[in-house]
């Protein structure tokens, strides 16, 4: 996916195609999971939270492509029959996108596709806690885990003016499950965790 995407970038002046810079915010939502083990199960999940990107792209006629930053702000969570462990937590992810658009750029709205990858590290923030409830089959670690990324969403982009957009859009984000940010005890996790994201953004346009 990033050769694809320095190949987009190396095209942009034979493709004619426009320059944007651009930073939005919204929520984030992740999907749980449940760890299962011999002394019995927990859900594992990331609170709901708040995401924010920024990133330098290309708008071609009907492909685009834009290389991103975003940060997430969701605090872990294990519940089970015992009780509730609780842990901050943040995550950051760098990737490459590639835009699909349903209308030229001469149209002032212009639907899109997109899909990429790249990575996403998780880290536990905060202050560690001795005593969890959740022990006997899981705890929350004040550590760090870097793992591959996929990305997928769609969008609708309006033309404010000839230098400034607006773009609305929902973002899906998905890693397998980070097993050293969430550890298992005695229990089980695996799977994936799948992160939407709602998100509005203004760029700056230009050739």
């Amino acid at each position: 996916m990033l050769a694809f995407g320095l190949l987009l970038a190396a095209g942009a002046p034979a493709l004619g195609q426009k320059w944007e810079v651009g930073a939005g915010g919204g929520g984030s939502f992740y999907n749980s999971n449940t760890i299962s083990g011999p002394f019995g199960s927990v859900d594992a999940k990331f609170k709901p939270g708040f995401a924010a990107s920024g990133w330098l792209g290309q708008i071609g006629d009907r492909v685009g492509g834009e290389i991103r930053y975003t940060f997430f702000k969701n605090d872990m969570e294990l519940t089970g029959a015992s009780g509730r462990s609780e842990l901050s937590g943040r995550a950051q992810a760098v990737h490459y996108d590639v835009l699909i658009y349903t209308h030229n750029r001469r149209s002032k709205t212009r639907g899109f596709f997109l899909v990429g990858g790249g990575m996403k590290q998780y880290s536990g923030t905060g202050t560690d806690v001795a005593f969890q409830p959740t022990m006997n089959i899981a705890v929350l670690t004040r550590t760090s885990e870097w793992k591959p990324l996929i990305t997928t969403g769609a969008g609708v982009r309006f033309e404010i003016s000839k230098r400034t957009h607006l773009r609305a859009e929902v973002r899906g984000y998905f890693t397998q499950a980070p097993t050293e940010v969430i550890t298992p005890i005695t229990g089980t996790l695996s799977g994936w965790f799948f992160d939407i994201v709602p998100m509005v953004s203004l760029t700056h346009v230009w050739e």
